[in-house]
């Protein structure tokens, strides 16, 4: 019996130690977890960023615009959604572009391991009216349907 009590009396005090590396490691966890979480949300921004900024783009390239540039068009949207326009291929009457579009990533750990920023590319082509209606409507636009049932 006395074996027992021996071994409980050494043992007092271990939790005091264990409980704060216990928190440690938690924190550190959270920490990872956290900054994984807020790059994958940067990473999404950037990608909406790049959509929008292409589309302002190729938008400004369209014959029924107002004659604005499509690379300052892409720049306006790119600030506007605080990101960074990295490189922009879209020239005046190509009625294309293509851009890629960086944004800052927030957190503590993943920014000082050297990834502070995300970037993202996106790609819009303008397309001719007729190709963007529907198989039967394209088909009705060829081939009249008589209205007498004919």
């Amino acid at each position: 019996m006395r074996w027992f009590a021996d071994r409980g009396q050494g043992e007092q005090g271990t939790a005091s130690l264990i409980l704060p590396m216990v928190l440690w490691v938690a924190t550190l966890v959270a920490i990872v977890i956290i900054d994984i979480g807020a790059y994958l949300v940067a990473a999404a921004r950037a990608q909406s960023l790049a959509d929008a900024a292409a589309l302002a783009a190729v938008s400004a390239d369209a014959p029924t615009s107002t004659g604005q540039i499509p690379y300052i068009e892409a720049e306006r949207v790119t600030q506007a959604g605080d990101g960074q326009l990295v490189e922009c291929r879209c020239l005046p009457g190509l009625e294309r572009a293509t851009v890629t579009v960086s944004v800052p990533v927030p957190g503590l750990v993943i920014p000082t391991l050297g990834a502070s920023r995300v970037a993202a590319d996106a790609a819009a082509v303008l397309a001719p009216p007729d190709e963007l209606a529907p198989g039967p409507t394209r088909e009705r636009a060829r081939w009249p349907i008589p209205l007498d049932g004919g």
